[in-house]
């Protein structure tokens, strides 16, 4: 028993060290990359500003940039296009927006992601909203006691030992694109997870479904919003 004992902690061991979500981190990270700095700085104009578009309404959509840099790679944004046009399609179906068009790269002058620059790109799409999001992701790895078989070439090519689990947090707010009125800011999580052998296991599907899953709740709770909005600008119609 002892002997069985020790080459489980043995095991363990060699399958690496579990490492955890570290939010304050996450959240630091999300501040840091996302600020967004408004050109309209004295507190007086902000007050006065008031909403003037009408729905339908055409916006202008800046998708989350990246995946947090220790944690980019090609294919962990997988499906995030798709999660953005299901939210398009939903707006178009409440009568919210009439054009839902994600801003080109190319558009914001490379890497510039300041406002100015998301203002004019949207401006030369038209638009009369932008909705910029922000989001940063995080991996947790575990393993369980069937990691001892990575003491064998063949268990760490078999045997599913290893568990990843992603955290994405979402930060988003649509704005006019003429005066910077704050129409919408909110935020969400979501999670994904996947697990496998030592040698076969891939993170990119935890934290393309964390990013999927984060996208779908943000949009849950922009398209409620929304509809409120809409049928407040309507009397309640």
């Amino acid at each position: 028993m002892r002997t069985f004992a020790a080459i489980l902690i043995l095991g363990v061991t060699a399958g690496g060290c579990s490492t955890s979500f570290n939010r304050q981190a996450m959240e630091q990270e999300l501040q840091g990359e996302g600020r967004i700095v408004f050109d309209d700085v004295d507190l007086l104009k902000i007050e006065q500003l008031r909403p003037q578009i009408q729905f339908p309404i055409r916006l202008a959509v800046v998708p989350p940039a990246r995946v947090s840099p220790r944690y980019w790679q090609e294919g962990s944004a997988k499906g995030e296009h798709e999660e953005l046009m299901a939210l398009g399609d939903q707006l178009k179906k409440d009568g919210i927006v009439s054009s839902f068009t994600v801003i080109p790269q190319i558009l914001l002058q490379g890497s510039d992601q300041s406002l100015k620059a998301i203002r004019l790109a949207a401006a030369r799409m038209g638009a009369d909203a932008v909705l910029i999001l922000r989001s940063v992701t995080d991996v947790e790895s575990t393993i369980n006691p069937l990691s001892v078989l990575n003491l064998t070439i063949v268990g760490m090519w078999l045997v599913p030992g290893h568990h990843k689990e992603a955290l994405t947090m979402v930060e988003g707010m649509v704005i006019d694109n003429r005066n910077q009125f704050l129409y919408f800011a909110g935020s969400a999580e979501g999670s994904g997870s996947t697990y496998g052998p030592a040698l076969v296991i891939d993170e990119r599907d935890a934290i393309g479904e964390s990013r999927r899953n984060a996208l779908r709740s943000f949009g849950e709770v922009l398209v409620k919003e929304a509809r409120q909005a809409k049928a407040g600008a309507s009397g309640g119609k």
